[in-house]
């Protein structure tokens, strides 16, 4: 499997490149990234012997597969180049920035007939692929409501650089991970949306805080409340059911089910079982990794997919589920906001 990664930052090289490295059969040929020093450095970090600081000489390369590793708003068009040269292709998440650069992605894909995968990590958390399981199992009833937290810090110390930090960063980049959840723990399409968004400092020029309320087709309604100003990490959700609660802490991958009235023992239980998890995580390593720890499983999978010709792991349109709901998350944002979209970066 002979494979290409445009962008050198940090998802890539923590992610998607030591990965590809560490699976048999694979072949690293070339990487891409405008930034030259960053890109050598990073060809010679994983002996990768091409290098090149623009993509399209990059697909011109014999490849398999390439990993599309640069900001959200130029997914849609290397995506579609590299289609044309008929290359299968992986892209982070959000796999666009709306809706008509998501199918146009899975058309360009379907056209020349190469594969597409979203790297939809969080999906492989334990604690979810078991949340998933119970509701499909019907062991809480039928969903009603979903409250979902995702707050971070402001991502400088995972990347300087501006084009996290134009109207919608908060939604495109902490965001798109819980819609996606949302929409597979779900499974129904979105009916109705509503939004609060605001730039909680008045000084930052971009939405900070994003609170959303969702109803789906089933009648169960979710909600969504996003920050980057609290000065704390929080990832969880709390799914009511028609005959029982989950409980999912995903930065701790933990999950509590609940039935009637839980007693103190049962919550000491509960609590005992996350904390002795996240000391044996914390010992090996694999805790400080977080979601990071899920890429190869799914690079591994996709690769599998195109050799067997199945199915990738998360599919084009399985991706674009989360992009419906971004997409009336922010049409229904008054526009007459006075924060103007602030987009730049280069490939």
């Amino acid at each position: 499997m002979k494979v290409g990664v445009i962008g050198c930052g940090m998802i890539a090289r923590k992610a998607h490149l030591p990965s590809y490295k560490s699976l048999e059969n694979v072949e690293l040929i070339a990487v891409s990234d405008t930034n030259e020093k960053r890109g050598q450095s990073c060809a010679k970090e994983f002996g990768i012997k091409k290098y090149y600081s623009d993509y399209h000489d990059l697909l011109k390369e014999d490849l398999d597969l390439v990993s599309i590793c640069t900001p959200n708003f130029t997914h849609a068009q290397i995506t579609k180049e590299a289609a044309k040269a008929k290359i299968n292709v992986l892209v982070e998440k959000p796999m666009a920035t709306n809706l008509k650069e998501a199918d146009e992605m899975i058309g360009a894909c379907k056209e020349n007939n190469v594969k597409l995968c979203i790297l939809h990590n969080l999906r492989c958390t334990p604690c979810l692929i078991q949340a998933k399981k119970r509701i499909d199992e019907g062991r809480i009833g039928r969903i009603i409501s979903i409250q979902a937290t995702k707050y971070g810090l402001i991502p400088m110390s995972w990347s300087p650089e501006s084009w996290f930090y134009y109207k919608w960063g908060l939604l495109d980049d902490i965001g798109y991970h819980t819609l996606d959840i949302i929409s597979f723990l779900c499974n129904s399409p979105l009916e109705d949306v509503k939004v609060i968004a605001t730039d909680f400092t008045d000084n930052m020029g971009c939405l900070n805080y994003i609170l959303s309320i969702m109803h789906f087709k089933n009648n169960a309604t979710a909600s969504l409340d996003l920050s980057w100003v609290s000065g704390c990490v929080d990832s969880s959700l709390k799914i009511q059911g028609t005959a029982g609660m989950l409980n999912i802490d995903i930065r701790n991958d933990h999950l509590q089910e609940i039935h009637g009235y839980p007693t103190p023992l049962e919550d000491l239980k509960s609590n005992s079982k996350k904390s002795l998890k996240t000391m044996k995580n914390a010992l090996n390593r694999s805790y400080f990794k977080g979601a990071l720890l899920y890429h190869k499983q799914i690079i591994e999978n996709y690769i599998s997919s195109i050799t067997t010709g199945k199915e990738p792991p998360i599919s084009g349109e399985e991706g674009r589920k989360a992009i419906v709901i971004m997409d009336a998350i922010k049409k229904s944002f008054n526009d007459s906001t006075e924060i103007e979209p602030k987009m730049s970066g280069k490939v």
